[in-house]
Parts: C-alpha cells; sequence; structure tokens
C-alpha cells in the first residue's frame, strides 16, 4: 500500500472510530418480528376508538371442493347439495380498552365468520349452505418470556360463542372460555389454545357432544419465509373413540397487492352443521389478511 493510500485510510478508521465511540454511527437494530409488527399494530389501534384490526386470517376461496356435504337443508328444497361451493371466512378485532392493569392488560373484541356458499348450484338458486358467526371477548397480556430460546409474546384469555345463527333441528351452538398462549421463535409462529366448554341445560344444548369432535383445545403454527407463510391447525379430542382435524394453508404472493391462497381440511369441525361428519377439502382462491 502506498504512503498516501495508507495514511488516507488511517486517517479514515480513526474517523469512523471516533463516530462510533461517540454514539453518532450506531449499529442497526435487529428487525421486528411478525408478532413484534402486531405488538406495535394492536398498541396503536388503541389509540384511535374505531379502529379495527385483523383477529384471524381472512381469505375467500372461489374454487373449494368437499368429499361430504351434508344433504339434510337441502331435502326440502328439491335439490342437492354441491361439491364445489365457494368459502371464505372474515375475522376482525376491535380495541377496547388498554392497560387495565397498570401498563398491561388489553381488552378486544372479535368477530369471526365462517360461509359456505353454494355459488355454482342453480338447482337451488345458490343458497348459502352454511354460515358460522364467532364473537369473543379478549383479554391480552403482551410480555417477552424466555425460555430456551422461544419467546411467550402474549397471553390471551377469551370468552367466545360460536353459533350457526339457525332454528330447530338445524341450530348448532356452543360457549366456550379459554386461554391462549402465543409463542414465536426466528420465522416461526405458533400458540396453545386450550378451552372449557360453559355447560348448557339439556334443553339448550343442540349439539351435545361437540367436545367429542372437537376436543378441548387446539394448536396453530405459522412460518413466515419472505412472503410466503404456511400455517398449520391441529385438533385432538384425546379420547377413545379418536377423533380431530388438521388443516394446511399456504399463501404466496402473485403480485404487489394479491396473495394466492391454498388451503386443505381433513377432519371434523370445519363447520358447525357437519361438527360430527369427517370431511376433507381442498380450496384455492386469495388471502386478504393472514396470521403473520
Amino acid at each position: 500500500m502506498k504512503p498516501g493510500i495508507a495514511a488516507r485510510f488511517f486517517l479514515l478508521l480513526l474517523i469512523v472510530s471516533r463516530e462510533v465511540l461517540s454514539g453518532t454511527v450506531q449499529a442497526d437494530e435487529p428487525p421486528l418480528s411478525a408478532i413484534d409488527e402486531r405488538i406495535v399494530k394492536e398498541q396503536a389501534a388503541f389509540q384511535n376508538r374505531f379502529a379495527l384490526m385483523p383477529h384471524k386470517p381472512s381469505y375467500i376461496l372461489p374454487l373449494s371442493y368437499a368429499s361430504k356435504v351434508n344433504q339434510a337443508p337441502f331435502e326440502d328444497l328439491g335439490g342437492d347439495a354441491e361439491h364445489l361451493e365457494v368459502k371464505f371466512q372474515i375475522s376482525l378485532k376491535l380495541p377496547l380498552m388498554r392497560n387495565l392493569f397498570g401498563n398491561n392488560g388489553h381488552l378486544s373484541f372479535g368477530y369471526t365468520q365462517v360461509s359456505f356458499w353454494q355459488a355454482y348450484n342453480s338447482q337451488v338458486s345458490s343458497p348459502f349452505r352454511e354460515t358460522d358467526h364467532e364473537p369473543e371477548l379478549m383479554l391480552s397480556f403482551f410480555n417477552d418470556y424466555r425460555l430456551f430460546g422461544v419467546r411467550n409474546r402474549i397471553i390471551t384469555l377469551g370468552l367466545v360463542h360460536q353459533s350457526n345463527g339457525q332454528l330447530g333441528a338445524r341450530s348448532r351452538s356452543w360457549s366456550r372460555v379459554y386461554a391462549n398462549f402465543l409463542f414465536e421463535r426466528s420465522r416461526w409462529a405458533f400458540s396453545l389454545r386450550p378451552w372449557y366448554r360453559i355447560p348448557e341445560s339439556v334443553e339448550d344444548d343442540d349439539n351435545p357432544d361437540i367436545d367429542q369432535y372437537l376436543g378441548h383445545g387446539e394448536v396453530i403454527a405459522a412460518y413466515r419465509l419472505g412472503e410466503h407463510v404456511l400455517d398449520l391447525m391441529l385438533r385432538n379430542n384425546l379420547d377413545s373413540p379418536n377423533r380431530g382435524a388438521i388443516s394446511v394453508g399456504w399463501s404466496f404472493p402473485i403480485n404487489e397487492r394479491v396473495n394466492g391462497f391454498v388451503q386443505y381440511f381433513n377432519g371434523y369441525g370445519e363447520s358447525l352443521i357437519d361438527y360430527n361428519t369427517s370431511i376433507s377439502r381442498i380450496g384455492l382462491g386469495i388471502m386478504l389478511t393472514n396470521w403473520l
């Protein structure tokens, strides 16, 4: 190295060293995780009394094929339910109150709707085969507990009611209290949500055996790689006869504004009307809001 070049190099090194020691130049902060980003957005939403936040994923599957479809509701319509239909889910959350316990404890209201629309069924004027409504009240605590590289970021206590809004023999409903523990590690996020069904009287219980099919909790995991998100849901009654469900989803970018979505479901409880029927379903469509 020539003397002039060496002198300039060491002068530059001296300047950079002085800037670092004085605090002018700072190391880049690690990027926020997907859950960190969600917490920041939710905290900001509490400042806006009219803010609506995503809750569970929202999507529409214009092409959704099920192996079995409940034909009973169509017997009086003079037609049959078709296996190909439209499935969509809309899920939103409204922040209500914050910092109920010191600087933590945030109360929110959530609503999720899942619909199954016989859009291609010209025999019976394309009716909605089933729509399930799920309002819930949630008390969330943000934290940062760490164990073996896993971070527990949110603990939520909730009260949830789910119903299909029907009468008579088609009526399905149940209410639960639950605790949801949300964890993350690297690109992974996963939650453990055990629940307890609130007992009902024999006269009011539309589906007394629903626990035998939907169990007492579920596990959800999501993995984000760039703009791609893979998700997995598992349920099991941990009893005999053994029953459960699995759902696998993949969302992927189509362009800068639209994400595609593929979903596969197998097992019990995809809808309330068919909670005691095991089905397989594959769907293709658009993801509106995701877990991550």
